[in-house]
């Protein structure tokens, strides 16, 4: 029996909806991935830890297929750069605490995690559903449509989902290569596993934008601009 961590990348501003959303997928996976030997990752990451680690151990020591884990550095990348690759399981996906991917979408995630080194989610293909805000919506696809086209020459239709999957093997590989510890980290990953000819499988999502990501929409805009042109030029 293949075994899966589900990380569940948390910050401050997130507190509120940890036990809601780790309790729906406890619900969901009990039923849905009986094939499987899961856990749910709890991956709590910045200085700001009032509350949160609290309520991880709340839920680590109520349900047997919760842990948690704290990192005081800041950053939904740094957290996943440490539990990415310190696991003893076969297949580590990720996806957003506010639920904003269905879960309907993971079983076949790790269906194809049987075929590819990496699976991620896309707003973007076809049977894909996505309802958001006009204003992020017209960004995101901007960014993904023609941004990363052009500047990293992308195959991948969706750079930003918070929805991926990886096989552990190559994780160890990808991990050091990776230097961003923010928001930027998946566009960051994609590219990577792009350059270096590892294969992988966009899936289609239903995406529903919902919670607070923390993020600040003109900053974050500006901030992957930089990043995405030195991304291209960076030397992998």
């Amino acid at each position: 029996m293949k075994r899966v961590d589900v990380i569940i990348p948390i910050y401050y501003g997130n507190v509120d909806e940890i036990v809601p959303s780790v309790e729906e997928q406890l619900k969901f996976y009990e039923e849905y991935l009986r094939d499987y030997n899961w856990r749910i990752v709890i991956g709590i990451n910045g200085p700001n830890k009032d509350g949160i680690t609290d309520k991880g151990e709340y839920l680590s020591k109520k349900y047997k297929n919760v842990v948690y884990d704290y990192i005081e550095e800041t950053g939904r990348g740094a957290s996943l750069n440490r539990l990415f690759v310190n696991t003893n399981a076969d297949f580590v996906c990720y996806m957003d605490v506010d639920l904003s991917t269905g879960l309907d979408a993971l079983p076949r995630m790790l269906n194809e995690l049987e075929n590819y080194d990496v699976v991620v989610g896309s707003k973007y293909i076809k049977e894909a559903m996505n309802k958001r805000t006009p204003i992020r919506y017209i960004l995101s696809r901007t960014y993904n449509s023609l941004f990363t086209k052009i500047i990293l020459k992308a195959n991948f239709t969706d750079a930003q989902c918070g929805f991926k999957g990886i096989n552990v093997k190559i994780s160890k590989e990808i991990i050091p290569l990776m230097r961003d510890k923010g928001w930027f980290w998946d566009t960051e990953f994609l590219y990577i596993i792009q350059k270096k000819g590892y294969t992988f499988k966009e899936i289609p999502v239903n995406w529903v934008e919902k919670g607070n990501s923390g993020v600040k929409l003109l900053k974050t805009v500006m901030d992957f601009v930089i990043k995405t042109i030195r991304l291209r030029y960076r030397n992998l």
